[in-house]
């Protein structure tokens, strides 16, 4: 009887822990962000479990998943890409299986954050994760300019939709010679980095004439980081 949290790759299939594929193979059910990503995955490695669709704002689903643990079964929780709970669902099947003492082991894996910042040569011994930041300009700005204050790396995740609008923000919120490092499609096979000053990047991702893929967007407020 366990609820395991298990990361799964970002991008490449490759990716995926030895211990993960075993969690897998071994769980009574797998709940997924999306039952036909997740079957991709399970295809390729040859595994085959229920699969149940985890949805985070339905209380029916969270309470399936834990009616599971309580019937002494051992569950395995994934997200499309990454670790559940990290800007994915699955916080609320781990914060209500820890109240009632339903043991929650997390597998380490993939993290698209940690692995921007490692490629990225921007400062990596203490970052800021925001995940994804409100829609709001305003409230996005202000974000951005609260993390600056901080003098440390910076890492967002982002939309192809709102990434100008976002470039667009760290210009005002943290200025033109403030340093940015994109990661678009980390890991996948258009696997693309762009890296120079906010303004720079920006014109860089402005002048594409079609914008695609998930983006890890880096910034540090440093010019030029004092400890680079």
């Amino acid at each position: 009887m366990t609820l395991f949290v298990v990361p799964t790759p970002i991008g490449n299939l490759e990716d995926v822990g030895a211990r993960c594929l075993r969690v897998l193979r071994e769980a009574s059910a797998v709940f997924c962000e999306d039952t036909r990503r997740t079957r991709i995955l399970m295809s390729h490695f040859g595994l085959s479990k229920p699969l149940e669709r985890y949805d985070e704002n339905d209380e029916r689903s969270v309470e399936r998943l834990l009616e599971r643990l309580r019937r002494g079964e051992s569950v395995a929780l994934v997200s499309d890409g990454g670790s559940p709970g990290l800007s994915d669902p699955g916080r609320r099947a781990v914060a209500r299986a820890r109240r009632e003492g339903l043991p929650v082991h997390s597998l380490p894996g993939p993290f698209a954050a940690a692995t921007a910042v490692a490629g990225s040569g921007l400062p990596g011994d203490s970052f800021l994760f925001l995940g994804f930041l409100p829609r709001g300009a305003a409230k996005r700005r202000r974000a951005l300019e609260e993390a600056k204050t901080l003098g440390r790396t910076i890492a967002v995740y982002e939309s192809p939709f709102r990434v100008l609008e976002l470039m667009n923000d760290a210009l005002a919120a943290l200025g033109p010679g403030a340093q940015c490092v994109i990661a678009r499609e980390l890991t996948k096979v258009h696997e693309e980095w762009l890296s120079g000053s906010v303004e720079s990047v920006r014109g860089l991702l402005s002048a594409k004439p079609q914008i695609l893929g998930e983006f890890v967007v880096l910034f540090h407020p440093e010019p030029e980081p004092a400890h680079a």
